[in-house]
């Protein structure tokens, strides 16, 4: 069987990301993506948002997004309504004698009313036209907003100083971007960077560069080289 937060926390992990880099990297609280590695559903807001967080987080992680949103689906259907249920059961009364005394006094009202209502020559008036009734004004809902979409964010750039230290140069956007970074990554540290970035690679031969799940090519030359993602 497919498995949504293991494989979640498996993508994390092989790109050396800590949970507050994936937070920083999808705009998620870290409790929330926290609670889909660990399958616990129940902690998010709700069944929409938790759909959407499991969007936003795989995207983020360069997966399927698709795959894990109907694994979701499948494991966790929408609940049908329940039919309303009666809380009190009706019972009868019985029809007492004061019940019967109330009866006699408005039938003998009522025929009194129809008596008075006769004519001299026998006729009887013609009743009086009840009011017209006025329709009740249309009664209008709030519309209800829906829940926000997620902002779906790029892959992060991930450098990691594989065989040895690394000299960096880290602009936004392009060479003559503001510098975000620049410094000797140490080996076995580790960068992340939020595209569109320029990077200067002084000795691109003892690092490892990936954006998501894929690895950026032309990184294992023997020259300083630039690259932009």
């Amino acid at each position: 069987m497919f498995e949504i937060g293991g494989s979640l926390a498996a993508a994390r992990k092989g790109q050396s990301l800590t949970i507050a880099d994936a937070e920083r990297l999808t705009l998620l609280r870290g409790k929330y993506l926290k609670a889909l590695e660990d399958d616990d559903f129940r902690a998010l807001p709700g069944r929409t948002y938790a759909r959407a967080f499991l969007r936003t987080y795989a995207d983020a992680l360069g997966l399927d997004a698709e795959q894990f949103v109907d694994e979701f689906d499948a494991r966790y259907s929408q609940p049908e309504e329940e039919a309303p249920v009666a809380l009190f059961k009706p019972h009868r009364r019985r029809i007492g004698t004061r019940l019967v005394l109330v009866l006699v006094v408005a039938a003998a009202l009522l025929g009194g009313l129809l008596w008075s209502m006769l004519t001299p020559t026998g006729k009887v008036n013609a009743p009086a036209q009840p009011p017209v009734a006025r329709p009740a004004p249309p009664h209008h809902r709030a519309a209800v907003a829906p829940p926000p979409k997620p902002v779906t964010r790029p892959a992060a750039l991930v450098i990691r100083a594989k065989s040895g230290p690394c000299w960096l140069l880290v602009r936004r956007g392009g060479p003559a971007g503001a510098v975000l970074y620049e410094g000797t990554l140490e080996q076995g540290n580790v960068k992340t960077f939020v595209p569109r970035v320029w990077v200067r690679l002084g000795a691109p031969w003892n690092v490892v560069v990936h954006r998501g799940a894929r690895v950026v090519g032309g990184a294992s030359t023997s020259n300083p080289i630039n690259l932009t993602a």
